[in-house]
């Protein structure tokens, strides 16, 4: 009968773990991928900006629309989404 309640203890527990804090660990949340976009973004626009003003690339280019092609990414509700 021991030995059964070891085992049950043993189950519970790895399924617990399997079921929280391995799996959190195993997902990125779409939070963290929104602020890694959003970095992106962000320093993708100073470096065209940075080559407007150096004469590398024409001005008439939108800097943001250069970038968001480049990267793949989209503006939707003020963040930055993959397409």
């Amino acid at each position: 009968m021991a030995r059964l309640v070891i085992v049950l203890a043993v189950i519970g527990i790895a399924y617990w773990y399997w079921s929280g804090p391995y799996q959190d660990s195993a997902n990125t949340p779409a939070e963290d991928d929104t602020k890694r976009n959003a970095e992106i973004m962000r320093r993708c626009i100073a470096d065209e900006n940075f080559a407007e003003a150096d004469g590398i690339r024409s001005p008439g280019e939108d800097a943001e629309e250069v970038c968001a092609d480049e990267n793949n990414l989209m503006k939707m509700y003020g963040e930055w989404y993959h397409r």
